[in-house]
């Protein structure tokens, strides 16, 4: 029988095979330990460098986006408004640690709007105005004159600050608790200072809150906006100085911020009524140019968070937050939140601004006046119907400014061989006393050129031709047409060729409007009420005899609102 014997070393220092196996388990431990390092040392390059790629894939900047905390990039050009521009950068320089100071150019709202409206380039990356109108009326400046301007991006409000009515202690206590309202500027219980609306927001902001109050009456606003025009001043601190110094009720359309600021150096300090009616405010806007870069994007971010968190800083400069809530160290009517406009009111603060301009502007008028042989016609016992037309156009001649300009024409058949028209004044500047007698007294002696029939249609043309070829930008060209009967000239143009000539000559950009006044019931309003609406103007008609002279100074007043007079 054979026998196994155990497997034993042939001496003693032969490994067993035991411990061979233990062994090659360690070594292949070892290695599966460094394959595993090995691999965690591969994995973290790998992802340092899908890190360092995916940064280094995403596109260069000139400037790292600024956040809040952080400083804005230094080479970032902010143009602001002086009335904020202090305010603006001290938020700037607290945005970070030792935050440099930001590069703030200082320009009025109104000198950066016109160079935006003209289609002028930007030099801002951020332009920081005083109110969110003024981007809104470089835009529609900008529409109107067809000039291709930079498209801008308006951001949310930052700041705002009140429109207040700036007085006396003593005239705010003649006032009473009442205080005073927009609505009662209508009472004219007060002098009113109004800053020139083309440059001082608050101004214009006053003005659409006037349009509010009055609930949208055009006649009602243009008789006001026309009686505050001879207290126009041209700026804010004008304004406050001419109520600290006038010895009788006086009061300024200004901001909370401007008093607080007046207040600072004046010996007399003003006295900040709210209205008590529409309260109106005006919005700090930050303002960049469309496509701005992302560098540009990101500060405007940083810096609008940082302007929300600086309620402290804004108080120290007279400003509200963008909530229009007022300091913490505010007291009596300072303490009533007043909230800033939204972005359409904006917008209607600028179309109220642009509403302002064309009533007050001078104007440029034809009067082309009715001769014809019916304007002898009595209407009273000692009356003609052209003797009540002569008292009345002199007082609508008395109505206007200096700055205007008057022609007087008169009409009646075949006044000048086969023409209707002749020209008896022409055009000269009412502040000349000597255009203005002689305007005066040829409407005094209308009734020695009375006669014939009346050549209306050919005459009207006439004028509006000739207010077009002489057109003069900046003023309110006009025909002022009077009469008292209807077209009797067979040999001329009819209604419907009339009407068509008129749209030939139609020109949004340089309006010529024709306002005609029917005087009596045998007038052919019909007509009339055609002639006004193919040139945007107006037609009346004044039934009776003591119309005649309310219709006429209310037609002149009425000028500038065609065609939305209401």
């Amino acid at each position: 029988m054979v026998r196994v014997q155990p497997n034993t070393p042939a001496n003693d220092n032969a490994p067993t095979r035991a411990a061979t196996r233990a062994a090659k388990q360690r070594r292949r431990s070892l290695l599966l330990l460094g394959a595993i390092g090995v691999l965690v040392v591969a994995l973290v390059v790998v992802i340092g460098v899908v890190f360092v790629r995916g940064v280094s894939d995403e596109p260069e900047r000139a400037d790292p986006p600024a956040s809040p905390g952080e400083c804005l990039p230094e080479d970032l050009r902010i143009t602001a408004d002086p009335a904020v521009a202090d305010a603006i950068a001290a938020v700037a320089a607290d945005m970070g640690t030792n935050c440099p100071d930001p590069k703030i150019t200082t320009e009025d709202s109104a000198v950066t709007a016109s160079a935006l409206a003209t289609g002028g380039e930007p030099g801002f990356d951020v332009w920081v105005p005083d109110s969110a109108m003024w981007p809104a009326r470089a835009a529609g400046q900008a529409e109107r004159a067809g000039v291709d301007a930079t498209e801008l991006v308006v951001g949310d409000a930052v700041a705002s600050t009140p429109v207040v009515f700036a007085a006396t202690e003593p005239t705010a206590a003649a006032l009473g608790d009442a205080g005073a309202g927009f609505s009662s500027l209508a009472q004219r219980t007060v002098a009113v200072v109004l800053p020139d609306p083309t440059t001082v927001a608050a101004s214009s902001a006053a003005l659409l809150a006037l349009q509010t109050a009055l609930n949208g009456d055009a006649r009602t606003f243009t008789a006001l906006a026309l009686g505050l025009d001879p207290g126009v001043v041209a700026t804010a601190t004008a304004a406050l100085d001419a109520v600290s110094a006038a010895t009788s009720p006086t009061i300024a359309v200004t901001t909370e911020q401007a008093v607080q600021s007046y207040d600072e150096s004046a010996d007399a300090p003003l006295v900040p009524i709210f209205p008590a009616d529409v309260k109106p405010a005006v919005s700090v806007p930050l303002v960049t140019a469309a496509g701005a870069s992302d560098a540009t994007v990101a500060a405007v971010k940083a810096l609008t968070d940082a302007m929300a968190d600086a309620g402290d800083v804004l108080a120290g400069y007279g400003l509200r937050n963008a909530a229009g809530s007022p300091p913490t160290t505010a007291s009596g009517d300072a303490e009533t939140t007043i909230a800033a406009p939204a972005a359409d009111e904006s917008a209607n603060q600028a179309e109220a601004l642009r509403t302002w301009q064309v009533l007050t502007a001078p104007s440029r008028m034809l009067s082309l006046n009715d001769v014809s042989g019916s304007m002898l016609q009595p209407v009273t016992a000692d009356m003609r119907r052209i003797d009540l037309f002569e008292q009345a156009a002199v007082r609508a001649v008395n109505s206007l400014s200096a700055d205007s300009s008057l022609a007087t024409w008169v009409f009646s058949s075949r006044r000048i061989g086969g023409q209707d028209w002749q020209e008896i004044v022409p055009f000269g500047s009412l502040g000349d006393p000597a255009h203005k007698q002689l305007t005066i007294d040829t409407a005094n002696n209308l009734d020695s050129l009375v006669g014939g029939g009346t050549g209306l249609y050919d005459s009207v043309l006439a004028a509006v031709t000739y207010m077009r070829q002489t057109y003069e930008p900046g003023k309110i060209n006009l025909v002022l047409l009077n009469t008292d009967g209807v077209n009797e000239d067979d040999d001329g143009l009819d209604l419907p060729g009339l009407l068509t000539e008129l749209e030939k000559l139609r020109d949004p950009a340089k309006p010529v409007a024709v306002i005609a006044i029917g005087y009596g019931p045998d007038t052919d309003q019909s007509a009339l009420e055609q002639i006004a609406a193919a040139t945007d103007g107006a037609a009346y008609q004044a039934l009776q005899p003591t119309d005649i002279g309310t219709v006429l100074i209310d037609a002149v007043t009425q000028r500038g609102c065609r065609p939305s007079c209401g």
